[in-house]
């Protein structure tokens, strides 16, 4: 709405543009850009837009772009010699760092599909298996069977138990999946390993015979393509398994070239994850690693080629990946990992998501990882609200509790994360209000609507909605933090049927242009309330969310009280005497508008 989607780096400018609502007289308006790392000013023109109301107003600028982004932000004058700054965390009367300027990005888009997509993320041991336990040969490596008991799951020292899970069994349940409304499968990691999660992979060339190998996974992406499904795999690309055989090569051969492929000391020791003994860490110093990694026959294309034709991959701990003491790789290895993966895919329809767990914007730039998952920017901020005082899981191994927070703070949180970089990074981040490395939303969203809440602001805001394997049965963790728990495939949950059907209700608003296109505006946030609106040229859809039992608000916004919406989406949404009237229905209000 904002910035004309259609330029392209062909043309090296594009077009930006800035509403106001009833200003004060305004004399100029310009968009302070860098050029050549100097400060330059372009004058913006008044434009006049169709579906406007009364007291809108509208200025444009042609900005040159060089590269794949341009950063710039808005200055007005006024008639009264006051100015105002204006950057992606709001307006100012004084100057602002450039460090959220507002960032435009040119090229390096993601596919249609995944700027609809619904992912459901399942941990595969954990989901659902074809055979029964008496017909698998428990590996060499586990200490035995779990029960299909949640009341009774513990997941063990070393977390090499199992529950049984296989790629046929997601196959089984595809029908399941897709009922909910999901329309993309994200998958931990499906590499021969030694524990239950399998990032600490043997080979990258094979599938786990275990979960079915490579017959398995392939049948696996063909099922869901048929269905018109996308797939997603996980891949670590800044460790292996200490039984991987290019470690093993390594530590018994130090003359081997794969050698080179890890980090060692003057004792003969290897550095690792975050000191995990069975994490060794890969040292991309080596030109070989690279080359087994990215190139033309390597690990990350091999699986997005023929015949596996996977849809993306997510990268593990993506922001780890080359760095290492006084190594600073991360630049080198993040784009040669994001030209595997278009040189697989040269029609551009496959994706390329970074695991990050904390401020990703001076990583990640559109020229390499397309986006990330946004806990910093979404997952926190949203479990500050929504969890109430008397709930303290910790946030993956950060040493501060969580505490409630007003409306104003948690947008505060959404805008400052969400500055750092560009809307097309923010827009193809996952919004995920848990995951496999998370308590669950029973533990975490608790307050009376809290489920219904945090799915709505996933499935709304800026971003791709990622929901873990059995949320839609409000699954608890257990401990409060450990939410890898079996898929109860017999057991009915309470409140199991309510949520699953909020889920398929939300799908179908992924579809709407002001959710995948539209720009984001704040309408109305108290401590207890968040409204926002999303908006394109010919749609507004207004989202109201409520953390406690407040039964309604009384919003006044002019872009939006010009009539009753077109169609209400959930609870109630009028026009009462020039103001929007909301009324909560499991804390949610959704109303859309076709201008």
């Amino acid at each position: 709405m904002y910035a004309d989607t259609s330029a392209s780096a062909e043309t090296n400018t594009i077009k930006v543009q800035l509403r106001a609502i009833n200003p004060r007289p305004v004399q100029t308006v310009a968009v302070r850009i860098l050029d050549d790392a100097e400060p330059k000013h372009i004058e913006a023109r008044p434009i006049t837009k169709p579906n406007t109301v009364a007291g809108e107003y509208w200025w444009e600028a042609e900005i040159p772009v060089v590269g794949l982004t341009q950063h710039y932000r808005w200055h007005i004058g006024f008639t009264d010699k006051t100015t105002l700054w204006l950057n992606a965390l709001g307006e100012f009367k004084r100057t602002a760092p450039d460090h959220a300027d507002f960032k435009i990005q040119v090229g390096g888009t993601v596919p249609q599909w995944y700027s609809q997509a619904r992912i459901y993320q399942i941990f595969i041991d954990r989901f659902a298996r074809r055979q029964t336990l008496s017909t698998q040969n428990l590996p060499q490596w586990s200490t035995g069977w779990i029960s299909d008991n949640i009341s009774e799951f513990a997941e063990g020292p070393g977390q090499r138990n199992l529950y049984g899970g296989d790629l046929w069994g997601i196959i089984d349940k595809l029908d399941y999946i897709q009922g909910l409304g999901f329309d993309t499968l994200y998958l931990t990691p499906f590499f021969e390993a030694r524990t239950n999660h399998r990032y600490d992979a043997r080979t990258f060339w094979r599938v786990d015979p275990f979960l079915g190998g490579d017959e398995a996974l392939i049948a696996l992406i063909e099922a869901c393509h048929a269905r018109g499904m996308k797939f997603i795999g996980d891949l670590t690309t800044n460790h292996t398994g200490l039984s991987h055989e290019w470690f093993e090569k390594a530590s018994t051969d130090p003359t081997s070239i794969e050698r080179d492929f890890y980090y060692w000391d003057e004792n003969g020791d290897y550095a690792c994850w975050l000191g995990v003994k069975n994490l060794p860490k890969l040292n991309y110093n080596s030109a070989e690693l690279r080359r087994r990694m990215f190139g033309e026959s390597g690990v990350v294309r091999r699986y997005l080629e023929p015949p596996f034709n996977m849809d993306g991959w997510r990268i593990d701990v993506a922001n780890m990946t080359g760095r290492y003491q006084h190594d600073n790789l991360y630049p080198e290895v993040s784009l040669l990992t994001r030209q595997a993966v278009e040189a697989a895919d040269p029609a551009g329809q496959k994706v390329l998501i970074a695991e990050h767990c904390h401020d990703f914007g001076p990583d990640i730039k559109g020229n390499t990882w397309q986006g990330a998952m946004n806990y910093a920017g979404f997952t926190r901020p949203f479990w500050d609200w929504l969890c109430p005082e008397t709930v303290v899981p910790r946030f993956l191994g950060t040493l501060a509790d969580l505490h409630s927070l007003p409306g104003s703070e948690v947008v505060d949180t959404i805008d400052a994360f969400g500055a750092e970089t560009t809307w097309q990074v923010r827009q193809a981040s996952y919004n995920l209000v848990s995951s496999h490395d998370t308590p669950r939303i029973f533990d975490t969203l608790v307050g009376p609507y809290g489920a219904f809440v945090g799915l709505a602001a996933a499935y709304t805001l800026p971003g791709v909605p990622m929901v873990l394997y059995g949320e839609e049965l409000l699954l608890p963790s257990v401990n409060g933090d450990n939410c890898r728990v079996p898929m109860p495939w017999d057991e009915a949950f309470a409140g199991a049927t309510d949520l699953a059907d909020w889920l398929r209700s939300l799908a179908a608003l992924r579809f709407l242009p002001a959710v995948t296109e539209g720009g984001l505006r704040w309408v109305y946030v108290s401590d207890d309330v968040i409204v926002f609106a999303r908006e394109t040229a010919s749609q507004r859809l207004l989202v109201g969310l409520c953390r406690d039992m407040t039964a309604g608000v009384s919003v006044n916004d002019e872009l939006l009280s010009f009539g009753n919406p077109t169609q209400v989406l959930a609870g109630q949404v009028t026009v009462v005497a020039g103001e929007l009237q909301l009324e909560f229905a499991n804390g949610v209000a959704i109303a859309q508008w076709e201008l």
